[in-house]
């Protein structure tokens, strides 16, 4: 497991980052965090785990592009038993204040799941049930295709329906709760996401997140486990 490349590829979505928060300094749109999570012990058995998040939020008044880069690596006594890359990017056109329409991307890919990775393209509608400046809620639903090249056993295409929410509540002035839940229902495979966060204020910029992430798929290669889980403590540090 290679945490260098975690290390470059956070590297280079910061990158992206700065330019377009350059491109958009004129808006009030613009936001971005990196979170860091390491441990790491020694003695009967060496073992180290990192994970990083990586969140950006730019646009104007009628788009707004959200990109999401998740990265996990666990090794112990020198053998890799975790690496995985997430990649998210959604953008909405706002049709009013509470209704947009969106197209969506993902890119999955988890060294530890059969799959050599799986790739997702959706477009559809969202609305904001809630949307305060502490609390909001929305949810989206919309029709795309997927693709999974599986270890060893060539491609699997699909169309799916996606559908999901977001909820942000900030309930004190230096915490608050993230959560969203996502699923991709296709005709042989339903895959779904789950995330919940607690973030805690510490600094003017540096925060600590304490998460909860959980993926379902329906059907997995033979040898592999439906669900994952991941419980994480990681600094945060926004800009």
């Amino acid at each position: 497991m290679n945490f260098k490349k975690i290390l470059l590829v956070v590297s280079l979505v910061a990158s992206v980052s700065d330019m377009a928060f350059a491109q958009n300094q004129n808006t009030d749109l613009n936001d971005a965090s990196i979170a860091l999570g390491y441990v790491g012990t020694t003695g009967n058995t060496d073992t180290t785990s990192l994970n990083t998040e990586v969140l950006l939020k730019f646009g104007t008044v009628r788009w707004t592009n959200n990109l999401k880069f998740q990265a996990l690596g666990s090794q112990e006594d020198d053998a890799s038993t975790a690496e995985r890359y997430f990649l998210d990017e959604k953008s909405d056109f706002n049709l009013d204040d509470r209704q947009y329409i969106f197209g969506k991307g993902t890119y999955d890919d988890d060294r530890f799941s059969g799959y050599e990775y799986q790739a997702t393209a959706t477009a559809g509608y969202g609305r904001y049930f809630f949307k305060q400046a502490n609390y909001t809620l929305q949810g989206f639903g919309g029709a795309g295709y997927r693709k999974s090249d599986v270890v060893n056993a060539g491609s699997e295409n699909e169309g799916i329906f996606t559908v999901g929410q977001n909820l942000s509540w900030q309930f004190s002035p230096s915490s608050s709760i993230v959560q969203s839940l996502t699923s991709d229902i296709g005709g042989d495979i339903t895959i779904s996401r789950f995330e919940l966060g607690l973030v805690s204020n510490l600094l003017d910029r540096v925060a600590t997140k304490i998460a909860f992430q959980a993926r379902n798929t329906s059907e997995v290669p033979l040898g592999n486990k439906k669900t994952d889980t991941q419980t994480s403590v990681s600094l945060i540090y926004s800009f």
